[in-house]
């Protein structure tokens, strides 16, 4: 077992876990971020980006604990 890509595997987890659960609050602070920096007017809500960019990122840890295992 490959202790590195294990710690990774748990790096991309816990990301897209918090991507997931976290999502309002990660929404808001992309929203008050982008109107500090007046960078575009806060008009959308992104939620369900959250959750896609979640799966996405439980999906890369899947892979890369099958291969921490693997070798």
């Amino acid at each position: 077992m490959d202790p590195f890509m294990a710690i990774r595997s748990g790096i991309f987890l816990v990301g897209g876990l918090v991507s997931i659960i976290f999502r309002k609050q990660l929404d808001n602070i992309k929203n008050s971020l982008f109107t500090r920096l007046n960078i575009y007017k806060v008009g959308k809500d992104e939620k369900k980006a959250y959750v896609n960019i979640g799966i996405l990122l439980m999906i890369i840890s899947i892979v890369l604990f099958v291969i921490a295992v693997a070798s």
